[in-house]
């Protein structure tokens, strides 16, 4: 007998065409359902656990999957088949040694200041792609950008992980850079181009992507070459997630806020792609003055009344607002400058009275009546 490891997938109880398709599915089961080729459909796999489970074999992870003589054990596919056997993560403990160690020959206090706090610059949305980690493709180090991934870096306002680390970004890290990042050979943008279901909820995520094809159809169309249209839609989705950043209320307080108090409204947003071929990126240009429309429609707080708000004192930019005047500028209704300003003087006017009956003898219960009425005023605007 070979000393060699064999491969095998229980060859006594499956079918040749069992065996190689449970091989199949197996060994790529690792790589993303969006891959560039299309990826494993969704039936294979599920014919291929299927018929293991049907003939009641033995399975050891996934499916049974031991090292054969014809395979290489140390190609991919015999390495994948040892650590599913074994459960053998040896080489990325050790990958983690090398990184520690080269880490503090870099920098001795290294991790010291990434436990101490975080302060990036940028926040990255962008592909799950295993071919673009978001630091290396910007030369940053750990710690100077924060990064949020999912299939074809969308931004969609009913995605609870994407809203909050926008609002985290936003709000409390004060991040003053969003980068949202897409990618050439897109495997999910690739699906979407396709008019196969993918199943939910993988299909229910496409259909956004589906939605950007619709947008723009017409410029779609006119592109011949099914690569070059791709490639297009590529760029036209993560132009459309950076407006979808935009929209977003929790953007739109911060922005308003920084244009009031430095006249440089931040976050900036942009919109890059990045080629997997050559790992080059590039800046799409986005600007939301070309988009008239953002404002005329999604637009959600009145900048004279923010001014109006904050232009008399030097005050900090409130997360969750709890006083008259932050709540006039957090104010999603179409109130105008001039009621706002009514209603400070109205304020104020019953404010006065009510310092001066300080040197009068109308007694205390008078007073405390009169500031709980101002107190409702207040709380009601």
């Amino acid at each position: 007998k070979s000393s060699k490891p064999r491969i095998r997938v229980c060859p006594s109880a499956m079918p040749s065409m069992m065996r190689i398709a449970a091989a199949g599915a197996c060994v790529l089961a690792s790589a993303s359902a969006f891959a560039p080729s299309g990826g494993l459909p969704m039936p294979v796999r599920g014919n291929a656990l299927a018929a293991s489970r049907s003939t009641g074999a033995p399975r050891t992870g996934a499916l049974a999957l031991k090292a054969d003589s014809e395979v290489d054990p140390k190609s991919l596919v015999g390495k994948f088949s040892r650590m599913i056997e074994n459960k053998d993560l040896d080489h990325l403990r050790d990958g983690n040694i090398r990184f520690r160690q080269n880490a503090l020959a870099k920098d001795p206090d290294y991790f010291k200041r990434m436990a101490s706090s975080q302060k990036p610059q940028f926040l990255w949305i962008g592909c799950s792609d295993a071919r673009i980690p978001a630091n290396e493709i910007i030369g940053l180090d750990p710690g100077e950008v924060l990064v949020h991934r999912n299939v074809a870096n969308q931004v969609v306002n009913t995605d609870a992980s994407c809203m909050s680390i926008l609002q985290f970004s936003t709000e409390y890290l004060e991040i003053p850079n969003i980068i949202v990042c897409g990618h050439y050979e897109c495997g999910g943008v690739n699906a979407a181009m396709s008019k196969n279901d993918h199943h939910a909820p993988l299909e229910n995520w496409i259909r956004s992507i589906r939605d950007v094809r619709r947008l723009h159809n017409e410029e779609l169309s006119k592109i011949t070459d099914m690569k070059d249209r791709a490639k297009r839609l590529v760029e036209l989705n993560t132009l459309e997630q950076a407006k979808n950043v935009y929209k977003e209320a929790v953007v739109q307080r911060r922005r308003t806020y920084t244009n009031i108090r430095n006249g440089d409204p931040t976050p900036r947003i942009f919109a890059m792609i990045v080629d997997p071929k050559t790992g080059e990126i590039t800046d799409l240009g986005f600007d939301s003055t070309d988009y008239p429309e953002l404002d005329d429609i999604y637009l959600l707080y009145d900048q004279d009344m923010a001014q109006a708000a904050y232009a008399d004192k030097d005050e900090s930019y409130r997360k969750r607002p709890s006083t008259f005047r932050t709540r006039r500028m957090y104010n999603r209704m179409p109130v105008t400058v001039v009621a706002a300003k009514k209603a400070t003087a109205a304020a104020d006017d019953r404010v006065s009275a009510l310092l001066s009956k300080l040197q009068t003898s109308d007694g205390d219960k008078g007073m405390m009546k009169e500031l709980e009425e101002i107190k409702s005023l207040l709380n009601n605007k």
